[in-house]
């Protein structure tokens, strides 16, 4: 399987650290053998793995660093003697520190713009001091590690049923991350930052997105179906435009007063029964935001971010009201975009319909002409079958999904109504 492959042909097999200087130091001697397991990244991009004893992201010319077995040109018997020699074809590490960071150097010129190719990922140090402890090296362990996204949220991918779904993730993954890194460096973010952006930003669409490894789950052996949602896991992995400028800074804040108001979109008629309410848009100002749980200005640009609680809460504090699942849906329609909506159950060819309202430069320019950016609103909208999530709608594609209510998202108010 895909997988196992990737775990014995894409992982180093036997490598020490040694200082830069030639030969380990007595205190590093003394140190325990420790084990990693790559998922999902090559051994064809793997230059280097060191560990971070200055703590500063980067494999500095004093630290640690490997010596890699695994030569360029190499015939696959050779790599398969090599992996013979491990367990599983799992990368140990000898006279490690368990209690530095490491961090792991990746070069892919086929596909990374800058840099020669060149970017680094970041991981926490092992957890206790016990002989042979293995830890996972992937994209998905990277977001964790950040203190972006708890382990529980990534087990919901870690864990597929289907293994060839589950390889599928992982490519994805390291794919979505090098084209985010592209974007930002074009910005002019160093490459750290690129990564330590692209790393937070796909761990937000992950936790908003945790429905989906149900979704993959239930397609079951049928790889269309697999490689369908894969695909929109993909998508709301990748940097959007508003995303980049919030990320950047480059965004172009408004003046701040006690609410910004905008004429909201006429809704259409409510479905499933749930009043829709009519009025004007409130954008919450600093003040308010903050006053009531949020969080202003995360990414340098003037925009409220909640849960879901804070996010009802702001919006009665103001006297509005956090507006419902219809009636963020149709600034989708009202632009001319088409609202695939999973809550109002007419998602089918959901792929081929998001894939026109990105293209859509009318709609695209039209739902930001009307204060909105493009991902995640919340709406006051629970799930039915799981009341601890709610419905929110990003507006770059024009998609409702669920997710917890404890995640922050961007928060618009409605203000009167009939």
């Amino acid at each position: 399987m895909l997988k196992k492959l990737l775990i014995s042909l894409g992982i180093i097999s036997i490598i020490s650290f040694t200082s830069c200087g030639g030969g380990s130091s007595k205190e590093a001697k003394e140190l325990l053998s420790k084990i990693l397991q790559f998922i999902g990244i090559p051994h064809s991009i793997v230059v280097n793995v060191c560990q971070d004893s200055n703590r500063d992201g980067i494999c500095g010319a004093k630290e640690l660093f490997t010596k890699l077995t695994i030569q360029k040109g190499e015939s696959i018997d050779d790599i398969w003697q090599k992996i013979a020699l491990t367990e599983d074809g799992r990368y140990f590490l000898e006279n490690v520190d368990p209690n530095l960071p490491i961090l792991v150097e990746l070069q892919d010129e086929a596909k990374v713009n800058q840099d020669e190719g060149k970017f680094t990922l970041e991981f926490n140090a092992f957890k206790n001091k016990e002989q042979n402890e293995t830890k996972e090296i992937s994209i998905l362990q990277s977001m964790v590690d950040a203190d972006a996204l708890t382990t529980t949220e990534a087990d919901k991918f870690r864990t597929l049923n289907n293994q060839e779904a589950q390889d599928k993730y992982y490519t994805s993954l390291l794919n979505t991350l090098e084209t985010n890194i592209n974007t930002l460096r074009a910005n002019e973010l160093d490459s750290q930052k690129a990564v330590r952006a692209s790393i937070k930003e796909m761990a937000d669409e992950t936790k908003a997105n945790q429905a989906q490894a149900d979704k993959i789950n239930n397609c079951e052996n049928n790889q269309t179906c697999v490689d369908e949602e894969i695909k929109k896991v993909a998508d709301a992995l990748i940097i959007d435009e508003d995303e980049e400028l919030e990320i950047t800074g480059k965004g172009k804040p408004t003046q701040e007063t006690n609410t910004t108001v905008t004429e909201p979109t006429p809704t259409p008629t409510p479905i499933k029964g749930e009043e829709v309410q009519y009025g004007k848009w409130v954008k919450p100002s600093q003040s308010s935001c903050e006053s009531s749980g949020g969080i202003y200005n995360k990414y340098n640009r003037d925009e409220c971010r909640a849960n879901w609680e804070n996010a009802n809460s702001i919006c009665q504090a103001m006297g509005d009201k956090l507006p419902n699942i219809e009636t963020l849906g149709a600034v989708v329609t009202d632009c001319g975009g088409d609202f695939v909506s999973d809550y109002n159950d007419n998602s089918d060819n959901w792929n081929e319909r998001t894939d026109k309202n990105i293209a859509n430069e009318s709609y695209q320019a039209c739902y930001k002409e009307k204060g909105f950016t493009s991902n995640g609103y919340w709406s006051s909208t629970t799930n039915v079958s799981d009341s601890s999530s709610a419905w929110l709608v990003n507006f770059y594609d024009g998609y409702d999904v669920w997710s917890s209510k404890t995640y922050e998202f961007r928060v618009r108010c409605v203000r009167g109504g009939q």
